[in-house]
C-alpha cells in the first residue's frame, strides 16, 4: 500500500508524519514512505514531530483535480476559509479559530504576507506551482515569531529532479475557466533546476449577491505565474538553493462601498525570492545562511481610472546552525532579521519597520520520551522586546499509540492598516497581541488505520477586531480535531472533522466568520487505468459580524472527479465541484461558486 498516495494529507505527528522538501536542497518524491521528515514543525528536517501537522503532496492535488489554494486549504482539518466571491476575490485563513492575520504562511522557507494587511492573497496564488504543503497547527512563535499565534503553512514550490522530466496540462470549465501550465524539470546528481509557467482566466461569476446588486454582472480572473528554482551541491558538504515565483492577476471585483454601478477591477503582483546556503561544518554542525523577499503590489482602479496603489515589501535574512549531539538530540541555534516597507500613492503615517530575533530549540528523545524545548526574543521597532516558547513532549503508550502535551506563547505587532489606514479607520493606539495555549493529543496507528485526536485550549489577549480595529480585552477558543485515514475494500479513506468555541470573553459572543463545526471526507480508488473520488465538505453556520446578528447557514458541499490514463504519458481527468449546487455564503452578501465542472488532459512522460 502506497500511502502517500493513498491517504490524502491527514497524517499528523511523530511516525505518522510523510516527508517535506527541506528549503535547503532537498527534494522530495511523491512516493517516499511515512518515515521521512518533515521541516516546519520544527524548523528543521525531523522525524520528531509533536505537533499537528498535515502534508498535502503533489499526488494529492493532482487527485483532487483542486485548482486553487483557498479550496485547496479547506479541505484541511482546523482551517475555515472565508471568500468575497468566486474564484480569485479576497480569501482570509481562519485557523483553530485564530484572526486571519495569525497564520504565518512560507513560501520556501520565506515570509509570504501583506505589511498593510498582516495575510497573504492566497487567492493569488497558483496550485500548479505547488509541490507539497506542511501545516502545522498550533502557536510557532518560539520559533518564529510574531504571525504564528494560529499556526504555520509552509509552500514549496516545484523542484527539479534528475533526468529531464517535461509536463504539459490544459484544461477547460464553468464559466469560460481556462487553464494552461508547461514546465521541465532536470539535473544530475549535482545540479537540479526546475521552470514552471502557468496561465489562468475565468468568466466568473458577480462577487456580491442580488440581495445588494441587480445587475449581476460576471467579475472576472486571470492569473499569470512563472517558478524558477535551483539546487546546486559546490562539494559534498556545501550547497546552494534558489529560487524564484512571481504572479500576476487581473481581479474584477464588487464592493458595498461607494456606487454599486462602479466598474471595480485591480492588477495584483505576488513575488517571492529566496536564496539559501548551507554547509556542513562538521559531521554535526549544519549552518545555513538565507536572504529573501517578498513583495505584495495592489493596483486598484474606479472606472478605469488607478484611485489607489500600495507595495509592501518585506526582506528577510535567517542564519541557522544546527548541531546533532547524538542520535536523540539536536540543537538549534539561529537569527532572524525583517524588514517591512510600504509604498503608497497615499501615505501611511508609519511606512517602515523592522525586527530582530535570535531563538534556539532543543529536540530530543530517549526510550519512550520525545520532546522539543524552543524560546525566542523578539525586538519589533515599533512594539519592543517580547520573548515567546514551546514546549511539546511526547510519549508512546505501546507501539502505535502516542500520547503528546504541549504548551506555547505567541504574539503579534499590529498590521499597518490597523494602525494607520491611510482613508481613515487606523487606530495608533492599538496594543500588541499575545497568547497562550494548551493542548493534548493521542494519535497512532491501528490496523492500517491511521488517526489522531487533538485538543487545545488558546487565551489571547487584546485580541485585535473589527473595524475601526480594537483591542478585545481577552478571547478565548477551545476546540477539538479528529483525523482518520484508512483503506477500505481498496477505497483509500480519509476524514477529518474539527468542532471549536471562538468566543470573546467578555461578551459571550462568537469571534465574526469563524464556524464552529467543520468537517472533510474523501474517497477514492483506482480501477486499473480508471480513478474514481469524492468529498465531501461541512461547514457549520457563522455570523458575519461581533456583535453576532447576522447569521450565515451552514452548508454541505459535494465534489465528484474521474481520471483516465490514456497511456502512460497522457492522462484525462474531469470534476464536478458543488454538485448539488448549494447557495451559500462565507462573507455576508457575497456569492460563492455555483456547480461547476472542468474537464482535463496532462501530458507527463
Amino acid at each position: 500500500m502506497k500511502h502517500s498516495h493513498g491517504h490524502f494529507a491527514l497524517r499528523a505527528t511523530a511516525r505518522l508524519t510523510i516527508a517535506a522538501i527541506a528549503a535547503t536542497s532537498l527534494s522530495i518524491n511523491a512516493e517516499e514512505s511515512l518515515d521521512s521528515i518533515t521541516v516546519t514543525a520544527n524548523r528543521m528536517p525531523s522525524e520528531n514531530v509533536l505537533a499537528a501537522t498535515t502534508v498535502i503532496t503533489r499526488a494529492d492535488i493532482d487527485r483532487l483535480q483542486i485548482t486553487d489554494l483557498p479550496t485547496l486549504l479547506a479541505r484541511q482539518p482546523g482551517i475555515d476559509i472565508t471568500q468575497q466571491g468566486g474564484a480569485g476575490k479576497l480569501s482570509s485563513i481562519f485557523m483553530r479559530g485564530t484572526n486571519s492575520s495569525h497564520v504565518l504562511v512560507l513560501v520556501d522557507g520565506i515570509k509570504w504576507y501583506s505589511a498593510t494587511t498582516g495575510q497573504p492573497s492566497i487567492q493569488d496564488f497558483p496550485v500548479e506551482q505547488i509541490e507539497r504543503i506542511e501545516i502545522v497547527r498550533g502557536p510557532r512563535s518560539g520559533l518564529y515569531g510574531a504571525e504564528a499565534i494560529g499556526g504555520v503553512i509552509q509552500i514549496f514550490t516545484r523542484q527539479g529532479q534528475q533526468g529531464v522530466r517535461p509536463y504539459a496540462k490544459v484544461s477547460y470549465g464553468s464559466h469560460n475557466t481556462k487553464q494552461a501550465s508547461t514546465g521541465v524539470s532536470g539535473g544530475n546528481e549535482n545540479t537540479t533546476y526546475s521552470v514552471n509557467f502557468n496561465h489562468q482566466t475565468t468568466d466568473g461569476v458577480s462577487a456580491l449577491s442580488r440581495d445588494v446588486i441587480t445587475n449581476q454582472d460576471d467579475d472576472s480572473f486571470r492569473n499569470n505565474s512563472i517558478n524558477l528554482k535551483l539546487n546546486h551541491k559546490l562539494s559534498d558538504r556545501l550547497r546552494i538553493q534558489l529560487g524564484y515565483i512571481r504572479a500576476e492577476g487581473y481581479n474584477e471585483y464588487d464592493s458595498t462601498f461607494g456606487l454599486i454601478t462602479d466598474e471595480l477591477y485591480s492588477d495584483t503582483t505576488q513575488q517571492i525570492i529566496s536564496s539559501t546556503v548551507s554547509l556542513d561544518i562538521t559531521d554535526s554542525w549544519n549552518a545555513a545562511l538565507s536572504f529573501g523577499e517578498s513583495r505584495d503590489n495592489y493596483f486598484n482602479y474606479t472606472n478605469n481610472l488607478n484611485d489607489w496603489d500600495v507595495s509592501t515589501r518585506r526582506r528577510t535574512a535567517s542564519f541557522l546552525n544546527t548541531f546533532d549531539i547524538s542520535s536523540e538530540h539536536t540543537l538549534m541555534f539561529g537569527f532572524d532579521y525583517d524588514v517591512d516597507d510600504i509604498v503608497s500613492s497615499t501615505d501611511y503615517e508609519q511606512g517602515s519597520r523592522d525586527n530582530k530575533a535570535v531563538f534556539a530549540s532543543w529536540q530530543g528523545n530517549h526510550d519512550k520520551h520525545s520532546w522539543l524545548v524552543s524560546v525566542r526574543h523578539d525586538d519589533n521597532e515599533a512594539y519592543g522586546t517580547h520573548s515567546t516558547g514551546t514546549t511539546e513532549w511526547g510519549y508512546w503508550l505501546q507501539d502505535g499509540l502516542q500520547l503528546t502535551l504541549n504548551a506555547g506563547t505567541a504574539f503579534k505587532a499590529p498590521t499597518f492598516n490597523d494602525l494607520y489606514y491611510p482613508f481613515g479607520g487606523g487606530n495608533p493606539e492599538l496594543n500588541h497581541e499575545e497568547s497562550k495555549s494548551y493542548g493534548i493529543g493521542l494519535n497512532g496507528l491501528t490496523n492500517s488505520i491511521a488517526w489522531s485526536v487533538n485538543a487545545y485550549h488558546n487565551k489571547i489577549d487584546d485580541l485585535i477586531a473589527g473595524w475601526p480595529p480594537e483591542n478585545i480585552n481577552k478571547a478565548k477558543i477551545k476546540g477539538i480535531e479528529f483525523d482518520v485515514s484508512t483503506m477500505i475494500a481498496s477505497w483509500d479513506i480519509a476524514a477529518n472533522t474539527a468542532f471549536l468555541k471562538p468566543e470573546d470573553e467578555a461578551t459571550g459572543n462568537i469571534l465574526a466568520r469563524r464556524a464552529q463545526r467543520l468537517a472533510n471526507f474523501h474517497a477514492d480508488k483506482q480501477w486499473g487505468a480508471l480513478s474514481t473520488g469524492v468529498s465531501w465538505k461541512l461547514r457549520g453556520h457563522s455570523f458575519d459580524n461581533a456583535s453576532n446578528t447576522t447569521r450565515l447557514g451552514g452548508y454541505g458541499l459535494v465534489d465528484i472527479r474521474v481520471g483516465y490514463q490514456l497511456d502512460k504519458d497522457w492522462l484525462l481527468q474531469a470534476s464536478v465541484s458543488n454538485l448539488f449546487d448549494k447557495e451559500y455564503q462565507t462573507v455576508n452578501n457575497y456569492n460563492s461558486l455555483e456547480r461547476t465542472a472542468m474537464l482535463t488532459i496532462s501530458y507527463k512522460p
